[in-house]
């Protein structure tokens, strides 16, 4: 009889799938309430209702680079906020990634030709959690929007974008304690470290409730089963990327070696024999340029070198 192994318990908040299921079903008053604690507590705009646009969870989709959850909060503005969770270094591609995500969910509200579109667009947040601390913003909380030299936000401004530095909440509890913390800086601190003994200690709905919600998502074989594999896929990709980075660094050392090699060589060369014609030392590797620059300094013949390149 075959016996059936269970997938290893998740605990990191941190994996999308978790932090998705734990936000996403609006019909469960925890994740409305901890989804509304979120979204106040970084952007400081009142929910008066929540709506998640993108709330089913497809433990096939193990390959998606990105799982995004789409939210609309209803106010007396009308406000569109986008929240993602990617456990990774910010990197200049998502800087490029989240201005550019920002830009299409204004586009997507205008029709072409419309000329009352001022009357119906409103404001859109893009919420990145990084898991890494950004050196030349020493924040929890970091906000950008448009500015002018006078360090005006734009009037009339649609795109506010907030990164949230887990490690950061770090430093916050050495300044304020443990017991100190707000809901917000306690849901962060939860999502960088987990349930831990002294988190749990505190007695904090927000903290109970995304332990409660974790305990819930270890129920489902299934989604603990994606999660494992979503997350193997995610450092399988992050490995690629560093070795993609690491083999252009070293390709990139090898040309500047090539192209030093060829210069110091065609300049000995063009010394010795201004009037050959230097053509013969294009396009050679460079064992045949140190070869070629050796022999330079030997003083040896043309007829060495030909034969060096094979000619």
């Amino acid at each position: 009889m075959e016996t059936k192994i269970k997938p290893k318990r998740i605990t990191d908040f941190k994996n999308d799938l978790v932090f998705k299921f734990m936000l996403s079903d609006l019909n469960d008053s925890r994740c409305y309430y901890l989804l509304k604690t979120i979204i106040e507590g970084i952007t400081a705009i009142k929910c008066q209702e929540l709506v998640v646009l993108n709330s089913e969870l497809n433990p096939e989709h193990l390959s998606d680079k990105d799982m995004v959850l789409d939210v609309r909060v209803k106010t007396d503005e009308g406000k569109l906020i986008d929240i993602e969770m990617q456990n990774s270094a910010l990197t200049k591609e998502v800087h490029y990634r989240f201005q550019i995500y920002g830009a299409r969910m204004m586009d997507h509200q205008v029709n072409r030709g419309d000329i009352l579109y001022s009357e119906n667009v409103h404001e859109v947040y893009t919420i990145l959690f990084v898991n890494d601390i950004d050196r030349d913003n020493l924040l929890l909380i970091d906000t950008y929007m448009p500015r002018n030299q006078l360090n005006h936000v734009r009037k009339h401004n649609l795109l506010t974008h907030h990164n949230i530095y887990l490690p950061f909440i770090d430093a916050v509890v050495r300044e304020k304690g443990l017991k100190n913390l707000s809901k917000i800086e306690l849901a962060i601190y939860t999502l960088y470290h987990g349930i831990t003994d002294d988190i749990i200690a505190l007695n904090s709905e927000v903290v109970t409730m995304m332990k409660e919600k974790m305990d819930q998502f270890n129920e489902d074989e299934e989604l603990v089963l994606a999660a494992s594999k979503r997350q193997l896929v995610k450092i399988q990709h992050h490995q690629e990327k560093v070795r993609i980075r690491q083999e252009g660094k070293e390709e990139g050392l090898k040309e500047g070696e090539l192209l030093k090699a060829k210069e110091k060589t065609l300049k000995l060369f063009n010394k010795l024999f201004p009037d050959e014609n230097n053509q013969l030392l294009e396009n050679l590797t460079l064992l045949q340029y140190d070869q070629i620059f050796d022999t330079l300094l030997e003083n040896k013949d043309l007829k060495t070198i030909k034969k060096i390149i094979g000619k």
